[in-house]
């Protein structure tokens, strides 16, 4: 019989992300009138930085285009401290059979700050796929393809809950049974419903 896969995404579901919080001081610190937000989102979509990019290149074209006058650590700081935990999805989590999954769109420094300062968030998790480890995001198919390769389960034994639309569609496309998060009891009714044994 086919194992059930427990699959998890990482922003809005193990923690909370503030984006608002690092645009504020993003703002704050460039030119008056400078396009701030569209500059930082543009380059960082072309530098693939969730894929895999470097995060250091987006400094110095931020300098050139809106004037930024972060130093490069502050710069990484802010885009770094945008997080609190949901504690009651990781203690779930972590209550949950082995394996469980996590495959996220996400970034280095983002990844690095989690692992110091939130780390039960990714040590509840066996196996991490992270987009800019392995060069890929959702909704892409290849992502999805990825981590069934890894719990060597076929499509459908795989339970996915992610925030966005976009990558429920995307995994679903995969084979996948999936659906858009919206708090601890619905997952664990879910998954009860696939037979897996839940606290």
């Amino acid at each position: 019989m086919a194992q059930v896969v427990p699959v998890f995404d990482l922003g809005e579901v193990l923690v909370f992300v503030h984006e608002e919080w690092f645009l504020e001081k993003l703002e704050g610190a460039c030119r008056e009138g400078a396009r701030a937000q569209d500059a930082f989102f543009r380059h960082f979509d072309r530098l693939g930085i969730n894929r895999g990019g470097d995060f250091a290149g987006l400094h110095p074209l931020l300098v050139e285009e809106i004037g930024l006058r972060m130093r490069p650590e502050e710069f990484r700081l802010a885009w770094q401290d945008i997080f609190t935990a949901n504690q009651p999805m990781i203690e779930f989590v972590a209550a949950l059979p082995r394996p469980r999954y996590l495959l996220s769109n996400t970034s280095e420094p983002h990844v690095a700050w989690l692992r110091e300062r939130y780390p039960q968030s990714l040590d509840v998790f066996d196996h991490c796929v992270l987009s800019y480890e392995v060069g890929a995001e959702k909704p892409d198919l290849a992502i999805y393809r990825m981590v069934e390769s890894v719990s060597g389960q076929p499509p459908e034994s795989h339970v996915f809950f992610d925030d966005r639309p976009d990558n429920v569609e995307g995994a679903r496309a995969a084979g996948w049974q999936a659906y858009q998060f919206v708090g601890v009891e619905e997952c664990r009714e879910r998954l009860r419903g696939r037979g897996l044994g839940v606290p």
